[in-house]
């Protein structure tokens, strides 16, 4: 840091007095998703399947008898948190974390009764219809609406940060 001194306007600065100047992109900004919501959603979506499917080899592999199965069924929840962890951004955490649950719940509890014949009581199905109605409502109702003036205006401040930091890294002012 120390020899890597950059002069902006008049003032001599070092990373020491203001780090804010000779702050980088992080690799978080680089690996971050740069996609519309709609995509974020079917990220989502396959996040979800991968989920309910390593959750089925789980239960298949009968408590890691079948060894293989219970390793796939790690790797398939571990793919599925990635893939989860990269759309936090776009979707927020309460919205994305419901949808996540929910819809994975409802999944493994079809997959539990249709597939590994495990049975529901009555009052376990009106459950799994209000976990579905409540779900539909946050998603639908859950965030402020977006205002498109804010949201353009975010964008173009993004962007000039972007440009801002581009420029200090490549030591022009």
């Amino acid at each position: 840091w120390r020899a890597r001194e950059k002069t902006c306007s008049t003032a001599r600065l070092t990373p020491k007095q203001n780090p804010a100047v000779f702050a980088t992109v992080t690799d978080m900004e680089v690996r971050m998703l740069n996609v519309s919501k709609r995509t974020a959603y079917m990220i989502l979506a396959i996040s979800i399947v991968v989920e309910v499917i390593g959750d089925a080899m789980l239960t298949a592999s009968h408590g890691y008898d079948h060894a293989l199965l219970g390793i796939a069924a790690i790797i398939a929840i571990v793919f599925s948190f990635f893939l989860f962890s990269k759309i936090l951004h776009i979707i927020d955490l309460p919205i994305a974390y419901a949808t996540w649950c929910v819809v994975g719940t409802l999944a493994c509890t079809l997959l539990g009764v249709f597939f590994f014949h495990q049975h529901l009581s009555p009052i376990g199905w009106i459950s799994i219809i209000i976990l579905a109605a409540a779900t539909f409502t946050m998603n639908m109702w859950g965030t402020p609406a977006e205002d498109p003036e804010n949201a353009e205006t975010e964008s173009r401040e993004t962007a000039e940060n972007t440009n801002d930091t581009n420029r200090e890294e490549n030591g022009s002012c």
